[in-house]
């Protein structure tokens, strides 16, 4: 999922915020013109509550760009006709002040195109303010009915923009988390990917530098990971990936730091842990790796190296990474499916 689709599935959940608003505002308005006489314009709310009706399907099936179109122009005709039918004062020309924010926070538009759109609204509510503010309506209503009509035209659109700024907000709250996942997740395991976990080491580093304390790492890599691709397929591969990398979360403490490093290998970093309580926890990994099974009975038995390494005193992480990889290797030549100490740091 691109940044992109993420703020236009925002956006869409903002329309249909919008749409759902929009219906209810205009079920009221239809009840409101039928007990006051106005058949027609009651009946012209009824179509309303149909368009963002057909809006909100156009959204479900993600036509976000047509249905943004469609409420637009309801807003702006709906507003129109209204003003020309019952007048200025009845305050149905405060929706389309509605419109334009919604536009310019459009996340499936070009600022060329939303700019002109926002231009165009506003040029009519300019022109209709020009024209029409003392026009004689059509439909002329009686004061009271016309005052009430004006208050609750300008508590709504106060309402709706209020509503959808608080939902706008919130989406994008949940955007910047989704947005943030994404780049600190591995899209395939759910674990940390490489990117996130370099950044937490730097801290963890940064941590030990203030209070020394143990920390060790175990770099995990699945035997035969290449061979299991080429004999039962890609989706097997990616079966195994993420089988293994449950193991590996739920195997260690929630303080521990597990990621998939590259391919399939995994590093877990195991703060204050040295080498001796870290090797136990090595050893019950890929004991556990070795038990799983594959849910559609496939006759493959995974299974894992692991390269451990302390880090020194004086030692940087990237070092330390180094070692326990060159231990794991050591590991792969001398048989695969084992757990090797590496050598302690030169310090």
């Amino acid at each position: 999922m691109s940044e992109q689709s993420v703020a236009s599935g925002a956006f869409a959940r903002l329309l249909l915020s919008g749409a759902l608003l929009g219906g209810v505002v205009h079920i009221a308005f239809a009840l409101l013109f039928y007990q006051g006489g106005a058949i027609t314009m009651a009946w012209v709310n009824v179509g309303s509550v149909l368009v963002y009706v057909v809006a909100g399907r156009m959204l479900a099936a993600g036509h976000v760009g047509w249905a943004l179109a469609t409420m637009a122009i309801e807003i702006v005709a709906h507003a129109v006709l209204a003003v020309r039918m019952v007048g200025w004062d009845s305050g149905f020309h405060f929706y389309l002040l509605i419109t334009i924010p919604v536009l310019l926070a459009s996340g499936i538009m070009r600022w060329p195109a939303k700019i002109g759109s926002a231009t165009l609204i506003a040029s009519i509510y300019v022109a209709m303010d020009w024209y029409w503010r003392r026009a004689m309506p059509l439909h002329p209503l009686d004061a009271d009915t016309l005052r009430h009509l004006h208050q609750f035209n300008l508590v709504s659109t106060i309402t709706v923009l209020g509503g959808l700024t608080v939902v706008y907000v919130q989406l994008i709250r949940d955007a910047e988390k989704r947005l943030h996942r994404m780049a600190t997740t591995d899209h395939l395991t759910g674990l940390m990917n490489r990117r996130s976990l370099v950044d937490a080491l730097e801290r963890e580093q940064a941590r030990r530098l203030r209070k020394p304390h143990p920390m060790t790492v175990i770099l995990v890599d699945i035997d035969h990971f290449k061979q299991l691709n080429d004999t039962y397929g890609h989706a097997v591969g990616d079966w195994a990936l993420q089988a293994v990398a449950g193991v590996l979360k739920k195997g260690v403490r929630e303080m521990d730091f597990v990621a998939r490093w590259g391919g399939e290998e995994f590093l877990i970093v195991l703060p204050f842990a040295d080498g001796t309580q870290a090797n136990p926890v090595a050893e019950r990994l890929r004991e556990t790796i070795r038990t799983i099974e594959h849910p559609g009975r496939l006759p493959l038995q995974l299974g894992a190296t692991l390269g451990v390494a302390e880090v020194g005193t004086e030692e940087d992480v990237e070092q330390a990474i180094q070692r326990a990889d060159a231990a794991l290797y050591q590991g792969k030549h001398q048989g695969r499916n084992r757990v090797v100490i590496a050598e302690a740091a030169l310090v």
